[in-house]
């Protein structure tokens, strides 16, 4: 998975998907581009890579990779190697996949911000649970993106 940062107007971002909510796993969900590694990639990153690029159309050629953060272990049993990148401030993507509904950017200010980010109740696997959230205008945050976010953006300071 990529963790695409860019900066638009003055701010740094992250680039983020919606998923389809026709999907069999993950429906609706807010995640990063990118997905499993299959036998043609050559490395997580060349993974990472061709995936969001499949998925959303952003070339690499505006995309520099800065290395890997932690992997992250889900709930659900995936093991994520999040690559984090640069992204060209000229860079251009589109949704090209029947995978993604839409793409966004959140500010990492506003992630940074613990205010931002509240406990939410749900259940998983038929007991009840609280998870930490954030609130965008495409819905809810939470899970293995929103753990990579927090890990990475509490490096920050």
């Amino acid at each position: 998975m990529l963790v695409p940062l860019i900066e638009l107007d003055g701010q740094a971002q992250l680039l983020l998907c919606k998923r389809n909510a026709n999907l069999r796993a993950h429906p609706s969900q807010i995640c990063f581009p990118g997905g499993k590694i299959e036998a043609q990639d050559t490395s997580v990153q060349d993974a990472a890579l061709r995936e969001t690029f499949e998925e959303i159309s952003l070339s690499r050629k505006h995309v520099t990779t800065l290395g890997e953060l932690e992997t992250h272990s889900s709930l659900s049993g995936f093991h994520i190697t999040p690559i984090l990148a640069k992204v060209e401030n000229n860079a251009t993507w589109v949704l090209s996949s029947d995978e993604v509904d839409n793409v966004f950017t959140l500010s990492l200010s506003d992630l940074m911000d613990p205010r931002q980010w509240q406990s939410y109740p749900t259940n998983f696997r038929g007991k009840a649970i609280s998870i930490k959230g954030f609130m965008t205008p495409h819905g809810l945050l939470w899970g293995a993106t929103a753990s990579i976010i927090t890990k990475f953006t509490s490096t920050l300071i």
